[in-house]
């Protein structure tokens, strides 16, 4: 699979880093290093525009900013992807009204498209276009193995991991934790990081921040782990 990854700043870049290091060995990822600033409201985007950019099935818009998010159309019009993910893990690059708007205009030229909020939240669903299938059962809602004894964690595997690397950084400190200290340790080392989803009151979340879901869904792998339920 073929993958472009639209990157603004330190983000975006510590996700490509990372999926360059842990994704299949068949997944081509490329890079276009977009303006850093952007105005709000682009009444020219084409100003904003590379000539031309490599042809590509999947496209990861990692905006921070609304105006890379407002671009992420004729973004994958330029490359020609079949999937379009534009991850939300701070409000204020992806108002609900734009990304709206985003998801409409990307559904009208016939691009799959998943707008995760956070970019952990992610998942496979039935109905998703196909590449976007295959990234999230590699990348997104964190889930896990663990085997205890002695009422330790004794060892950790992943099976799903978050796209920033995450989940790696939590599993690699939990052996040896006290299974009853296991799922507040992972909460820590969350934030220990650190987590960049925003910390601000999210008006789609209601009262929690995309900070405190990201860390939750950390927290009940975890729990889901020790269970036996796995990712279910």
């Amino acid at each position: 699979m073929r993958i472009l990854a639209v990157v603004q700043g330190k983000w975006g870049q510590r996700i490509v880093d990372h999926l360059g290091r842990t994704a299949p060995t068949d997944w081509q990822i490329l890079t276009w290093q977009g303006p850093a600033a952007l105005p709000l409201m682009l009444d020219e985007p084409e100003a904003f525009l590379p000539d031309a950019l490599p042809r590509v099935e999947l496209l990861l818009v990692l905006t921070e900013s609304a105006g890379m998010t407002d671009l992420a159309p004729d973004l994958a019009r330029l490359c020609a992807a079949q999937a379009v993910i534009v991850p939300v893990d701070r409000r204020s690059w992806a108002p609900p009204g734009l990304l709206a708007q985003i998801g409409r205009r990307l559904e009208a030229m016939g691009i799959g498209t998943a707008l995760p909020m956070p970019f952990c939240s992610l998942t496979a669903q039935k109905r998703q276009h196909a590449l976007i299938q295959a990234f999230a059962r590699r990348y997104g809602r964190p889930q896990i193995a663990c085997t205890a004894r002695n009422e330790r964690i004794a060892s950790c595997r992943i099976l799903r991991e978050t796209p920033c690397g995450n989940t790696r950084y939590i599993v690699s400190r939990l052996t040896g934790v006290p299974v009853g200290k296991a799922v507040e340790q992972a909460g820590l080392h969350h934030h220990y990081y650190p987590c960049w989803a925003g910390m601000e009151a999210d008006p789609v979340q209601g009262a929690h921040t995309l900070l405190h879901v990201a860390a939750t869904m950390a927290q009940r792998s975890v729990e889901r782990a020790l269970s036996g339920s796995g990712g279910k």
